[in-house]
């Protein structure tokens, strides 16, 4: 017997965290968000009080946006921990993290892909807001399964081996254990932009990380706080007895022949 999902009861409840740092990001940002129609959503922004003059453009797109104040410290990440600390998690289903992330100046590639330019920006987000089909497809697929933890882009997992070879294990292993997770399988979407399941989210929330927790950007520490959250984001859904899910960027993405820099 098929399944119907489409009860207004059975409507799941999202949250956009969105990271704005670079204002001239906003535009592309805003029409991957349109793809969130019809399902609704609120919108909560994240950004250095250097961009609070930027909140009228937010509220004029998003009359209802919820803007927070957040350094840009650690990148995306920090900011989005302050999304955490202001929201009650239980009251979503599902949240969908993205951020400005800006193009790569310089040749790059990863999984065998030439992710220079915007390619890395423009994959992650295509994967997850880059037509209302493939927003219908993950909320359906988070419907049906429910051991289902986060959806990411398939073109950006990155497992075990390399992993092993980019950041010590160790550190991220330490960071989890004060959240009261441990390790389970070695697998994160880099790039910090996905859909995940909010109530996996908790044990970071507890744990609740400082601002002076995390390096300064110079000299970049590739062991810091930021690196190591943004693989325990992928790396905590297995440790909650969770699946990670991963599907094509929408965005055809070139094929590289370098040696891969997951850097």
């Amino acid at each position: 017997m098929p399944i119907i999902f489409l009860k207004e009861r059975e409507k799941m409840k999202i949250a956009v965290a969105m990271h704005l740092y670079y204002l001239d990001l906003y535009d592309e940002l805003k029409s991957y968000l349109k793809n969130l129609i019809p399902f609704p959503y609120d919108l909560y922004v994240t950004m250095p009080k250097e961009n609070m003059h930027f909140h009228f453009n937010l509220e004029k797109d998003f009359p209802n946006v919820r803007i927070i104040i957040a350094d840009n410290i650690g990148f995306d990440i920090y900011p989005f921990l302050c999304f955490l600390n202001t929201v009650t998690l239980d009251q979503y289903d599902l949240i969908f993290k993205i951020h400005s992330k800006k193009d790569i100046p310089i040749e790059y590639s990863l999984n065998g892909y030439d992710f220079s330019g915007s390619a890395w920006r423009l994959c992650l987000l295509s994967c997850i807001l880059g037509s209302k089909e493939r927003v219908q497809q993950i909320i359906g697929l988070f419907k049906r399964e429910p051991k289902l933890g986060l959806v990411g882009p398939t073109e950006l997992l990155i497992e075990e081996a390399a992993i092993n070879r980019d950041i010590d294990v160790d550190k991220v292993e330490m960071f989890m254990e004060e959240c009261e997770l441990s390790i389970n399988k070695l697998e994160f979407i880099a790039g910090s932009i996905f859909v995940i399941r909010s109530e996996l989210l908790q044990p970071i929330k507890i744990r609740n990380f400082k601002a002076d927790e995390f390096p300064s950007y110079f000299p970049r520490d590739w062991n810091g706080l930021p690196y190591c959250l943004e693989r325990i984001f992928t790396f905590m859904v297995s440790s909650q007895g969770y699946q990670v899910r991963t599907l094509p960027s929408i965005v055809r993405i070139k094929k590289s022949r370098h040696v891969n820099d997951i850097r």
